[in-house]
């Protein structure tokens, strides 16, 4: 059965109406753990992340030369 616009906007009101009832609970050691990465100087606004690019074009360019093999049994 192929899916029409209504069934995806009937599933994504589903999924946000069941993701009110959820619950996360987070424990003191995951939120300090949390703030203390998000402290260090790198995590700064206007700390220097000009390695994301270079990871980014340097992950790019790997896959770029990537070459299909088919599909593994």
């Amino acid at each position: 059965m192929r899916p029409t616009l209504e069934d995806g906007l009937r599933a994504l009101q589903e999924a946000a109406e069941s993701a009110k009832s959820i619950r996360i609970d987070l424990d003191e050691d995951y939120l300090a753990n949390i703030a203390r990465v998000e402290a260090r100087p790198e995590n700064q606004s206007g700390a220097d992340k000009s390695w994301v690019w270079q990871l980014d074009w340097a992950f790019r360019d790997m896959f770029k030369k990537a070459k299909y093999v088919g599909r593994l049994p």
